[in-house]
């Protein structure tokens, strides 16, 4: 018998976007290095190296994914991001530290959210009402009706 959590995740990963895996991949990170954390204070050598050898697994599935033909300069601050990322968890790994862990989850909640933007941008809200001018009137368009930008 199959665990209904597990059942779950297999769906939504089946289910998600490419950029909503991204978007997993980075809960998964985080999760990780929350865990690692946790092992950290509970002086649990052992776990604390488990979850942060999955956290650099995951780690390296992102950087893996990059596209550097069609994600360029993005592509290449993620790469750094990534690497930088990775010696953190080495040298926070070494110490035995869990503020390094803790600043680590922040850029890594900071990027995930720039993505989930991505996978689910917010709604154009309607332009206001304009006072005497008509609808129909392709000149009494405002610049910031007509193009919406979203990151």
């Amino acid at each position: 018998m199959t665990h209904p959590a597990h059942t779950y995740r297999q769906h939504a990963v089946q289910c998600a976007t490419p950029v909503g895996l991204v978007v997993m991949l980075h809960d998964g990170a985080i999760a990780w290095l929350q865990q690692a954390i946790t092992a950290i204070e509970a002086h649990d050598i052992d776990k604390k190296c488990a979850h942060l050898n999955r956290a650099l697994s995951i780690i390296a599935q992102l950087e893996g994914t990059l596209d550097f033909e069609r994600g360029g300069e993005v592509a290449q601050t993620l790469k750094q991001f990534y690497v930088h990322a990775r010696a953190r968890v080495l040298q926070a790994n070494i110490q035995n530290s869990q503020d390094i862990l803790a600043a680590l989850v922040q850029q890594f909640s900071t990027v995930r959210e720039a993505w989930d933007q991505v996978d689910h941008p917010a709604p154009a809200q309607p332009a206001p009402p304009s006072s005497g001018a008509s609808q129909s009137d392709p000149g009494s368009a405002s610049p910031s009706s007509s193009f919406r930008l979203s990151a």
